[in-house]
């Protein structure tokens, strides 16, 4: 279901400069002001599209998103503003709208300057094509990314899209990688931002792969205020696509094997529930010994030790996919080292963690640490 007003195309600009045939830049273009709203990330360390981006929003209203990949035009200092915003000028005169209309988003390798000439040369194609082909540009979008990622859901006769990209450098502090929710759904731009940033805080904001947060993080969300709709359903079916787009990027960490849900309850405050869950899903340690179903519980009880937290060692008790593993800060009696290292072999695992009564509680998402996440990441630039 595309929302309405709303049209796709992509092209090949080579941007990474290896001759592949893969299309690496997209256009989205919405035919009427549609409303903007955005996250970013809390990097200080910002990239040229997310310092543009940024001041946009303010706006309120766009008509247009320039995404490229294969090149993350961070670190690229004044020339790599300007390298943006002459690729927002030149698709707004082709599309006849202002160059402050158009957002850019980019996403690859840092500290290159885009290859603006070879752009150019395309955008009349990317004018040109606009379509219904979301599925093609969630591919354009695409780094290491096994898959496009695509969610789409109807409200009434409005409807919800969602599409992003990422499976590593994902640690968001605010969204993920790149990602864009729009709909066709009338709803007010204060209620739209509201919307997705108390969503954000537990789906992008509770997924980690590698503990890096990336110079390029951005969520958007546009609405073309075409279609009326029930609003607690739209509301409610935005914070569902963002929540399966979320999973989607984790679920394809790069060179992941499985998926691990950190759960814990107990804790005094959410904040320390969160530093808790965060510190045992980005703790090399444990992501090893889950892809080695090493059922090695210390390496957990260390995280929680080190995470900053206010928590009694005594008060924590663990279970790993059901499995009790520990008790009161000690190994559980009840504690099967061949059965837990069973569970550990599945392709998804959970770990339970209990520290208290307390009402704090945060659930976290994140994989396993293989060799190929290595491989994968020693070869990206060259």
């Amino acid at each position: 279901m595309i929302p309405s007003g709303f049209s796709f195309s992509t092209a090949n600009a080579d941007i990474d400069g290896s001759s592949s045939a893969r299309d690496d830049i997209g256009l989205i273009y919405c035919s009427t002001q549609a409303s903007l709203c955005g996250v970013f990330t809390k990097n200080r360390v910002k990239a040229a599209p997310v310092l543009i981006g940024m001041d946009l929003v303010k706006r309120g209203t766009i008509r247009a998103v320039l995404i490229n990949s294969g090149n993350a035009n961070a670190c690229t200092g004044e020339a790599g503003v300007n390298d943006a915003r002459t690729m927002m000028e030149a698709i707004g005169s082709r599309l006849g709208i202002d160059a402050d209309e158009v957002i850019p988003l980019s996403t690859g390798v840092i500290g290159v300057r885009l290859p603006v000439d070879r752009i150019l040369t395309r955008l009349d194609s990317l004018v040109g094509s606009l379509g219904d082909n979301v599925e093609a540009l969630a591919r354009a979008m695409m780094t290491t990314d096994t898959y496009p990622k695509v969610v789409s859901r109807g409200v009434g006769r409005a409807s919800v899209l969602g599409i992003a990209k990422g499976a590593g450098m994902i640690a968001p502090n605010m969204a993920t990688t790149l990602a864009i929710v729009i709909t066709d759904a009338i709803i007010e731009r204060t209620d739209l931002d509201r919307t997705i940033r108390d969503a954000v805080k537990s789906t992008f904001n509770a997924i980690t792969v590698d503990g890096d947060t990336s110079t390029n993080d951005t969520l958007l969300a546009l609405s073309s205020n075409m279609v009326k709709a029930d609003l607690d359903g739209v509301r409610n079916t935005i914070v569902e696509v963002i929540r399966e787009l979320a999973m989607m990027v984790v679920r394809d960490g790069e060179g992941a094997s499985k998926l691990i849900r950190i759960d814990v309850r107990g804790c005094a405050t959410e904040d320390d529930a969160k530093k808790v869950g965060k510190t045992v899903a980005e703790s090399l340690l444990v992501k090893t010994a889950v892809y080695g179903s090493d059922p090695n519980w210390g390496r957990i009880m260390a995280a929680i030790g080190y995470s900053g937290a206010d928590i009694d060692p005594a008060d924590i008790s663990i279970h790993i996919s059901g499995h009790p593993v520990v008790e009161g800060g000690v190994e559980a009696g009840e504690f099967k080292e061949g059965v837990v290292k069973s569970a550990l072999e599945g392709k998804e695992v959970s770990i339970d963690i209990s520290t208290g009564t307390g009402k704090g509680a945060f659930t976290i998402w994140t994989t396993d640490l293989t060799h190929k996440y290595i491989d994968i990441n020693s070869e990206y630039r060259s």
